[in-house]
C-alpha cells in the first residue's frame, strides 16, 4: 500500500483531492509501474500508513498522504517541542536580530523550530538554525526534487529535517504551494510565532490557518511602521512575544 500511495502522490503531484479521488475510486495500477516507482525518487519518503507517521499530523486538515524528505525524521516524534517561526520577505536589522534571540532562546530550551521555505526572514531563519546546529525542521513549497538537486553538494546534519508533501509540482501554483506549506506548518506546530513582516506578506491565510487548526498565535512587537503586521496581530489576540518565555509559559 505504500507504494501505491507513492504512486499516485507521483502521479498527481501531490494533489490531496486528487489522490484522494484515485484511491476512492480504486484507480487501477500497472503491476509494473508499482514495481518501478521507488527508483523515481531520489529522497526517503513515509505514507499515512506508516508507523513513523505522526499521529497528531493524522488530526489535521487534510493529511499528506506521503511526505518526502531529507534528515532526521526522529524530529518529527517531537511534536511537543515543535514551534513555527516566519516573518516577512522584508525584514529590518531589528527583526533578524531579535528573530535570532528567540530562537537561540527557544533552542536552549530544547525547542525544534519549523519554518518553510520562502524569500526573506524565514531562508534567514532556516540558514541561522543550519550554521548555529539548531534542531530546525524546513519545508519546502514547491516540492523537494528541485531543492535536492541544487544542493547536491550540501550536507543534511543531524539538526535537520527537510520536508515536503509534494516530490515535485506540475506547474507553478503559489496558492497551492501556500496551502502546502501553511497547513503543514501548522500540523506540525505547538503554536506560530510570528517576526517582522507587513501587509505586503499576504499572511491572512496563514493566520486563519492557525487559528482554524487551534494552535497558539504569537507575535513579536516592532517599532518599524513598515513592517507592524506583528503588532496588528496583537490587537486581534496574538500573545505579545518578546521572549522564549512568553512562548514556553503558553505551550
Amino acid at each position: 500500500m505504500d507504494k501505491v500511495l507513492l504512486y499516485f502522490s507521483l502521479k498527481y503531484h501531490g494533489d490531496w483531492d486528487k489522490i484522494y479521488q484515485a484511491l476512492d475510486k480504486k484507480e487501477k495500477i500497472l503491476h509494473d509501474h508499482l514495481s518501478w516507482v521507488e527508483q523515481e525518487i531520489n529522497c526517503q519518503y513515509i505514507t499515512i500508513i506508516s508507523p513513523l507517521y505522526p499521529n497528531y499530523l493524522k488530526n489535521t486538515y487534510k493529511p499528506p498522504f506521503v511526505l518526502f524528505y531529507k534528515g532526521n525524521l526522529e524530529l518529527l516524534s517531537k511534536y511537543h517541542r515543535a514551534i513555527g517561526v516566519v516573518g516577512g520577505r522584508e525584514y529590518d536589522v531589528d527583526g533578524l536580530k531579535t528573530s535570532k534571540k528567540i530562537i537561540d532562546e527557544l533552542s536552549y530550551e530544547k525547542r525544534i523550530i519549523v519554518t518553510y521555505e520562502k524569500y526573506g526572514l524565514n531562508n534567514e531563519i532556516f540558514n541561522y538554525c543550519k550554521e548555529e546546529n539548531k534542531q530546525h525542521i524546513y519545508l519546502l513549497k514547491s516540492g523537494i526534487k528541485n531543492y535536492l538537486l541544487q544542493n547536491a553538494e550540501a550536507k543534511i546534519k543531524d539538526e535537520q529535517l527537510i520536508l515536503s508533501e509534494v516530490y515535485q509540482l506540475e506547474n507553478d501554483n503559489v496558492e497551492l504551494e501556500n496551502q502546502y506549506a501553511y497547513r503543514l506548518l501548522c500540523g506540525l506546530s505547538k503554536g506560530v510565532l510570528f517576526s517582522q513582516f507587513s501587509d505586503d506578506d499576504h499572511y491572512n491565510e496563514l493566520i486563519n490557518t492557525v487559528i482554524n487548526e487551534g494552535k497558539e498565535l504569537f507575535a513579536i512587537p516592532f517599532t518599524n511602521t513598515e513592517f507592524n503586521g506583528t503588532n496588528k496581530l496583537i490587537k486581534i489576540g496574538a500573545k505579545l512575544t518578546e521572549n522564549a518565555k512568553d512562548v514556553l509559559n503558553e505551550i
